[in-house]
């Protein structure tokens, strides 16, 4: 069971024009998403309780919709306000309204409870609109349920095996620096997430900027429904010899940043939107990043589809938890806590 109470994404903000009626499917709950005419976004369930026809393959009429099978127009609030031929229009006939917002330049849909919905909850992703960073978005399937996802992001131990080829670190002694980062690394328990900050140090070479030495301060951010923020900034070598009050005072060679979005469509299946790109500063090297880590994503979409079909074939099998996955067990119990909290609501819709 997932939790309802959180905003999840369903696009770019780039994924909704003004003239289109755009499906998406969460936790197996279809919604229809369009822009009302002051440009906001509206989502419906996306179904026409009349004879089950999605109203995605209707027509997007002013703020309304209007389903193509008998006619019958919906607001954005929900409620039937046409009903072709008949005057009187029962209140039963409507559709559920999700509350949705728009912010750093992605929707975000609350599924749970709407009079919960609180927009200070929504994640604080760098999106393609922080004038700071220079990000490429994109988004894709994986065949998977959505928490071996936030497994793998919660785990950065898996990079130097996993991204061998992708992240330059196939021979053994940047594997080494890698690992004894991850495995130094300082987990902090947030209300709905956790943060790690650790240092990888001693790296030769950079497949982001090229062939020069670094000090890697990495800080990752894993927030509640499975959001994950991690930003990169690179110094000249010995930088922690240097830190003032355990603070850099001096500039980053270099800086990247990744946010990447779990939403679960289904029980096996997950869409995951992501971003990355270097600082304003690195602007003509942003296809350069881009390319690296999308080749980097579809290394983890395949190791996490083989785990999937495995654990399906024996689901009764369970797995063994090691020292390297603090922060996964972390964040596990926030989240398994929550998902208790929302158990007599889930137990009184039954």
């Amino acid at each position: 069971m997932f939790i309802r109470n959180a905003w999840y994404m369903v696009g770019w903000s780039t994924d909704f024009s003004q003239d289109a009626i755009v499906p998406f499917t969460v936790m197996d709950e279809p919604l229809a998403i369009y822009r009302k005419m002051d440009g906001s976004l509206s989502a419906l369930e996306d179904r026409c309780p009349h004879r089950l026809v999605p109203l995605t393959v209707g027509r997007k009429e002013g703020d309304e919709l209007r389903c193509m099978y008998h006619g019958l127009k919906f607001a954005a609030d929900g409620r039937c306000t046409e009903i072709p031929g008949q005057d009187r229009i029962s209140s039963k006939v409507c559709v559920r309204s999700y509350p949705i917002e728009e912010m750093h330049g992605a929707a975000w849909v609350w599924m749970g409870e709407a009079e919960k919905a609180d927009k200070a909850l929504i994640p604080p992703i760098i999106g393609p609109d922080n004038p700071e960073w220079s990000m490429v978005c994109a988004s894709f399937d994986i065949e998977a349920n959505a928490e071996l996802i936030s497994d793998n992001l919660l785990d950065l131990s898996h990079a130097p095996f996993v991204h061998e080829s992708t992240f330059g670190a196939s021979d053994m002694k940047s594997l080494k620096l890698m690992k004894d980062g991850e495995n130094k690394r300082g987990v902090t328990v947030l209300d709905r997430g956790v943060r790690a900050d650790r240092w990888h140090s001693g790296r030769q070479s950079n497949p982001y900027f090229g062939e020069v030495p670094s000090d890697d301060r990495v800080v990752s951010t894993f927030l509640v429904p499975g959001v994950f923020i991690l930003t990169i900034h690179s110094y000249a070598p010995g930088i922690q010899d240097r830190l003032v009050d355990g603070e850099a005072t001096e500039a980053p060679i270099f800086a990247r940043c990744t946010n990447q979005m779990i939403t679960p469509i289904s029980e096996t299946r997950s869409k995951f939107f992501y971003n990355f790109g270097p600082w304003a500063n690195g602007d003509a090297l942003k296809a350069h990043c881009f390319g690296i880590a999308a080749a980097a994503f579809q290394e983890d979409k395949a190791i996490i589809e083989v785990q999937q079909n495995l654990i399906d074939r024996s689901p009764e099998r369970k797995m063994i938890m090691l020292a390297m996955d603090a922060p996964v067990l972390r964040y596990n119990e926030i989240y398994d806590r929550l998902r208790e909290q929302e158990k007599p609501q889930a137990e009184a819709a039954a």
